[in-house]
C-alpha cells in the first residue's frame, strides 16, 4: 500500500461498532495485490473499542474518528471530500462486515480504466456465510416500477450474470469510483442517511453520461446486515425498513418524473410497502412493521426521523 506521496485510490471503509469485523476486513486489505492506494477507516461513534483497536493493530490505515453516528452518506462524505482535496484519482468505499479476494482492487480498477466513461465499477459480492451463493452480480432499479433489483441475489454462482457488465444501479458495500465524475455528479445526497443513497448516486451518474459497470473477476464476500441489524437495531430490521421506505419516497420526489409516478407508486405499494408488512407481521417484528408507515411519513412530509433514528446525530463532528 502506497504512503509516500499521492495514492492513485483511496479506499473508504466505514465502521461502527464492528471492531471484530473490521478486522476481519482490514486483514483482507492488507493482503491486497494492488499496491498504489491508501486505507482510511471512517469511525462513525463507535464504543467498542474500535479506535483503539486500529491505532494499536492498524498503523498503515489512517483513521478518521467521528463523534457520533453520522450515517452512511454523511460519514462516507467526509473521507471523500478530504481524496478529492488532495487529488486522489479513484475513491472506494467498503462495508467494514465485507472481505475482498487479494487481487480485487487490481481487478475493479483494471474495469474503471478500461473506459474514461465509467463512473463506477462494482465487484461480484457473495454471502460470507454461504461463500459461493451471490450477494450482488450486477443490479438494476427501474424509476416506472420501483423495483430494485440485484442479480443473482442467493443464487448458486456459475458465471451466470458474467457477461452482462453494464448496470443501473451499484451498491455501496463495495464500490470503485472515479473523481472526476464525483466532482461532476456530486457526492452522496446526505439526507438518505442510509440505503438508497447508492440508488440516488447510479440515477445521478447514469443521467449524466456515465457509464456503470460490474467487474466479474473482483470478489467481495459480504455480512449482509451485520451492521445495521445487529449493531444499530439490536437484531429487529426496524432501522433499515424505516430508511428503505423513508428513502423510496425521497427517490420518487428527487427523480420521478409525473409521468413515471402512477406505475412508481403502484409499484412501491405492492413490492414495498405491501410486501414487507406481511414480512413483518409473518416475522412478528412489531418495530419494523411501525417502521414501514414512520418511513412513508417521514418521507412525504420531511419530518424529523427522530422515533427510529433515536440517539443517532444529525450532525457529525470530527474528535
Amino acid at each position: 500500500m502506497t504512503t509516500r506521496g499521492t495514492p492513485k485510490c483511496c479506499l473508504i471503509v466505514l465502521n461502527y461498532n464492528g471492531k471484530e469485523l473490521l478486522r476481519e476486513c482490514l486483514d483482507s486489505v492488507s493482503r491486497q495485490t494492488y499496491a498504489d492506494f491508501e486505507t482510511v477507516v471512517v469511525d462513525n461513534g463507535s464504543v467498542d473499542g474500535s479506535v483503539e483497536m486500529l491505532a494499536g493493530e492498524y498503523h498503515w490505515a489512517r483513521t478518521i474518528a467521528l463523534q457520533e453516528n453520522c450515517g452512511f452518506s454523511m460519514a462516507n462524505n467526509v473521507a471523500i471530500r478530504d481524496a478529492l482535496a488532495r487529488d486522489v484519482a479513484f475513491v472506494m468505499l467498503l462495508n467494514n462486515d465485507t472481505t475482498m479476494a487479494p487481487d480485487c482492487i487490481a481487478r475493479l480498477m483494471a474495469a474503471i480504466e478500461a473506459d474514461e466513461r465509467i463512473a463506477a465499477v462494482c465487484p461480484k459480492i457473495y454471502f460470507a456465510d454461504h461463500p459461493a451463493k451471490l450477494w450482488y452480480a450486477g443490479g438494476d432499479f427501474s424509476l416506472w416500477t420501483a423495483k430494485t433489483r440485484m442479480r443473482g441475489w442467493k443464487q448458486k454462482d456459475e458465471g451466470q450474470w458474467d457477461g452482462i457488465p453494464r448496470v443501473s444501479s451499484v451498491t455501496g458495500c463495495a464500490l470503485l469510483l472515479r473523481s472526476s465524475a464525483l466532482r461532476n455528479v456530486g457526492l452522496l445526497d446526505e439526507q438518505f442517511w442510509a440505503y438508497l443513497e447508492d440508488v440516488d448516486w447510479s440515477i445521478r451518474f447514469l443521467r449524466s453520461g456515465y457509464k456503470m459497470v460490474f467487474a466479474p473477476a473482483a470478489h467481495v464476500w459480504h455480512r449482509d446486515g451485520a451492521t445495521s441489524v445487529r449493531s444499530m437495531s439490536r437484531g429487529s430490521q426496524r432501522l433499515r425498513q424505516f430508511l428503505s421506505t423513508r428513502n423510496m419516497v425521497l427517490i420518487a420526489r428527487k427523480h420521478v418524473r409525473w409521468w413515471q409516478l402512477p406505475t412508481y407508486l403502484v409499484g412501491f405499494l405492492l413490492t414495498h410497502v405491501a410486501f414487507f408488512t406481511a414480512l413483518r407481521i409473518v416475522r412478528r417484528d412489531g418495530k419494523a412493521l411501525s417502521a414501514i408507515y414512520q418511513g412513508i411519513f417521514a418521507g412525504l412530509f420531511d419530518a424529523a426521523p427522530t422515533t427510529v433514528l433515536k440517539g443517532q446525530a444529525p450532525g457529525c463532528r470530527i474528535s
